[in-house]
């Protein structure tokens, strides 16, 4: 007997929950790398989907395939960044339900570092939109992130779950302006979505004093344009105005950009906040004496945020998942029903049309389609009226017999 086996959602994770910031920074994708590791399997047979999710916080690919596992995928990241990292530092989930069901507790900001971080959503989506550009989304992954969408959409207008600034940058300007105050002059490494956040804060907190450093100058620009006192200058005058800011927070994961050297005159920034992976800020034992140096692992024990109101609305937070992940498995516990009557109506078609041409006979095509529509008729209620695992089951017979 032929058995006509489902692909399975997986889920491959590495966050900070297991893994410290040096670790996490080994296995860290930029934009580039991304787009390259994507590309690998733009021609694959067997994996139907595939998005590559890498933050500060954690690195994950979700993926669905037939027969390609999660060790498979595992040696495949490790093979392109040429890294070795522990096997029980990952988390590996291997069934659909599971899977879809921690990709949506991700996107909602369940596993984030401060409970409710509203970034983890633009990412989710930013990740999600990069690999239906690339055709790595099915229709299952297609399926399951409008749920991942309409689970936040509810969530935003039902709980409290998201009330308030929670998230890794409206904790380093919070921390910069209790430290100094919103007086300070803050340099801001990076032009990205997470210094978009950043400047998003420090305007809302009333910083006025604020130059953005970018490699691509035109990026720093139009971010600086977020408030008419803002500025910006080029990566390569950093170490000529560095000692004339109070703060610098760093979002830009390059390894070493700030050294020692960067502290040698009388006067230096008495603050740093990097929120890079891999860091950014690299210091002597000596140097950290003289400065306050934060990064994103110890931010959010640094600051204490009120969490009341997203802790309370997280048990509404689970129920809407559940609900949202139930509908999901319906539809996909459903697919083969769905492929079959799929496959079915397509054999009525082409057996009609072929009999027609043998008879040199003629039809329209809504005709037909109207024909086929009434043959499907009475297979699909039969199927649809059974519980869900015996019609499943009498469907992998009725592929068995149609060879489909």
């Amino acid at each position: 007997m032929i058995h006509h086996t489902m692909p399975s959602i997986k889920v491959i994770s590495l966050s900070y929950k297991t893994a410290d910031v040096a670790v996490r920074g080994q296995l860290q994708f930029s934009e580039e790398e991304v787009q390259t590791f994507l590309a690998n399997f733009q021609a694959h047979e067997d994996v139907k989907s595939l998005m590559l999710l890498s933050t500060c916080n954690r690195t994950e690919l979700y993926f669905e395939s037939e027969t390609t596992s999660a060790k498979d995928m595992i040696e495949q990241m490790l093979t392109f960044k040429n890294v070795w990292i522990g096997g029980h530092l990952l988390k590996v989930i291997e069934t659909t339900q599971e899977s879809a069901q921690y990709m949506m507790e991700v996107a909602m900001g369940l596993h984030s570092m401060v409970l409710g971080d509203k970034q983890i959503i633009q990412q989710v989506k930013s990740a999600y939109l990069q690999s239906q550009s690339m055709g790595l989304i099915s229709g299952a992954f297609e399926r399951l992130f409008q749920q991942v969408f309409r689970s936040f959409k509810r969530i935003s207008n039902e709980t409290a779950f998201l009330k308030g600034s929670q998230s890794t940058s409206y904790l380093a300007v919070e921390h910069a302006r209790r430290l100094v105050g919103k007086q300070a002059k803050v340099l801001l490494l990076g032009a990205g979505e997470i210094a978009k956040d950043v400047v998003k804060y420090l305007v809302s907190q009333g910083f006025e004093n604020v130059v953005i450093a970018n490699r691509t100058l035109e990026k720093a620009q139009a971010l600086a344009k977020s408030r008419d006192s803002y500025f910006y200058f080029p990566f390569s005058e950093i170490p000529q105005y560095f000692s004339d800011f109070d703060v610098v927070i760093s979002s830009i994961g390059v390894k070493d950009l700030i050294q020692d050297t960067f502290f040698r005159k009388s006067t230096f920034p008495k603050v740093l906040v990097d929120l890079a992976v891999p860091a950014s800020i690299s210091i002597s034992e000596q140097t950290k004496q003289s400065v306050q140096l934060i990064n994103i692992d110890t931010l959010v024990e640094k600051i204490q945020v009120n969490k009341t109101e997203s802790q309370a609305a997280v048990t509404e937070v689970q129920t809407i998942i559940e609900q949202e992940l139930a509908q999901f498995m319906k539809w996909y516990d459903s697919l083969p029903i769905n492929q079959f009557l799929a496959s079915l109506k397509q054999h009525y078609k082409s057996t009609i049309q072929e009999k027609l041409q043998q008879h040199k006979q003629e039809l329209p095509d809504g005709v037909i389609d109207s024909i086929v529509a009434a043959l499907l008729k009475t297979p699909a209620v039969s199927l649809k009226n059974m519980n869900l695992p015996e019609s499943v089951s009498s469907v992998q017979q009725l592929n068995n017999i149609y060879h489909f």
